[in-house]
This record gives structure tokens, sequence and C-alpha cells, in this order.
């Protein structure tokens, strides 16, 4: 029997300020599947987004954490919409939620397609795209998430 690649949909920021964080993503309208002290975790659509406070976060993984906010990209989660118009729609949701807009709803560059970059209070990038369901990792994302494609 072949093994199946690994399951990899928990994404863990590891963030200063837990409560602006975690009000930010409500304001997104992200459901709260846990809320603790020092963890909270919202549900997307075949994935999970892991907020925990970045001191606790580099003693788990027994390192340091990063320097404090640093300017710049160095990571960023793509949100895949349905259609192009929901690229415009989260940008200006996001924006209304506390969000930085570094790239409004536009035409994409390296792909064929629609995208915009926003970066929450924290500095941590999302970039929201929308593709053609022919487009490779679009084919690829909607089967992870058990969708048709």
């Amino acid at each position: 029997m072949a093994s199946q690649p690994p399951l990899a949909n928990i994404i863990t920021l590891g963030v200063h300020d837990l409560t602006r964080e975690r009000d930010f993503y409500q304001q997104l309208g992200w459901p709260i599947v846990l809320d603790s002290d020092d963890f909270i975790v919202f549900e997307l659509r075949g994935a999970l987004l892991a907020l925990f406070p970045l001191d606790q976060l580099a003693r788990d993984a027994h390192t340091q954490a990063a320097p404090n906010r640093r300017p710049g990209i160095r990571t960023s989660v793509i949100i895949s919409v349905e259609q192009a118009a929901q690229v415009d729609d989260l940008a200006a949701h996001a924006r209304a939620a506390g969000a930085t807009l570094t790239k409004e709803p536009t035409d994409a560059e390296f792909f064929e397609g629609r995208d915009a970059y926003f970066a929450d209070p924290e500095g941590n990038y999302w970039e929201i795209a929308w593709s053609k369901s022919s487009n490779p990792v679009v084919a690829a994302a909607r089967r992870a998430a058990g969708q048709p494609v």
C-alpha cells in the first residue's frame, strides 16, 4: 500500500498580542473552535489557523523567538476564493477589520487570475487569490480540501 503525503493543514502564528490578533480574525468572521488563555484556533475551510504567544511557540519548538517585528514579508498564506470578485470583497472586509492592504485587488502578475495581499495587525501576510479551476495549484488545493476539482 502506498503511503499518503502528510496532512499539513494547521497553520500556527506566533503572536505578540493574542487578544488583538483574536479580535482581528473574529472581525473577519472566522469561527473559533478553541479559545483558551494562550491558544486560539479558527476553523477555515480545509485548514485551521492557530494563534499562540510567540514566546511560548519558541519555547515549544526549543528555539528562540524571531526578533521583534521587522518590516517586510517572509511568508504568506494563500486564501483561495471561488470567484474573482471575492478577492475584492475579502480585501475590503480585511481592511475594515484592521488589516493593511499591501497590494490592492488586481490582475495577478505571476499567474492568470486576480489577487491582493494584506497584513494582519502584527504583520502576518495573507494573499487572497482567485484563478481558474484549471490552474494546477487551485486543483491541488481543492483536492486537499476534499472538494471536487
